[in-house]
């Protein structure tokens, strides 16, 4: 069995075990609470995925051993720090497609971490226009949470409003989040790819 291959800057970093399901099949993955990242590539073999923390991963008290990590595999089946509800970590391809440029939050929230909330997006003058353009206040367009905002708008009657919102705005965001997902998160997302 060979080492799965840790995120480039995310190695070391103290987390735990969360898991979704994505076409039928379990993922596992390292997620690190207080900077709300995703800290690890997707897993699907559970023993694999303790291994990997064992070796990559810490929690506060520092690291452990394979066991003690294979228990927090197997709770994360059932327990969940970062969704309230099993059905907002279990997607479909066609879900996920349908979804590219309306994203739910909590597909919007696990991206953003995957992505280890990559800031750059904001700097791009055609966003921020967008952003203006959909009625989000100055002080908020530089914030993740402003998303909601522009998926509503997405449905507004306005056209001009939606234009920026579905056509501008969210198409890039859909390519951003594409572009910076780490390791094999693209490919375990493939519905997502921007047509």
């Amino acid at each position: 069995m060979g080492d799965i291959t840790p995120i480039a800057d995310r190695e070391g970093q103290v987390g735990g075990i969360e898991s979704m399901v994505v076409d039928g099949r379990r993922w596992y993955f390292g997620f690190d609470y207080s900077m709300d990242t995703a800290v690890s590539p997707l897993v699907e073999d559970p023993a694999r995925m303790a291994e990997f923390a064992s070796r990559h991963m810490l929690q506060r008290d520092g690291a452990h051993d394979v066991d003690y990590w294979r228990d927090l595999v197997d709770l994360s089946v059932g327990e969940s720090g970062i969704v309230g509800e099993d059905e907002d970590r279990t997607y479909d391809s066609g879900t996920l497609a349908a979804q590219r440029l309306t994203p739910s939050t909590q597909l919007m929230y696990l991206l953003g971490a995957a992505t280890a909330w990559d800031d750059g997006f904001f700097e791009d003058d055609a966003v921020q226009a967008a952003l203006a353009t959909i009625g989000v206040p100055e002080r908020d367009r530089e914030e993740w949470d402003c998303l909601d905002r522009c998926v509503a708008a997405t449905r507004s009657d306005d056209t001009e409003v939606r234009a920026a919102a579905a056509v501008g705005l969210m198409t890039r965001y859909q390519r951003f989040i594409w572009d910076n997902l780490p390791a094999n998160w693209p490919g375990v997302f493939a519905a997502l790819r921007p047509a």
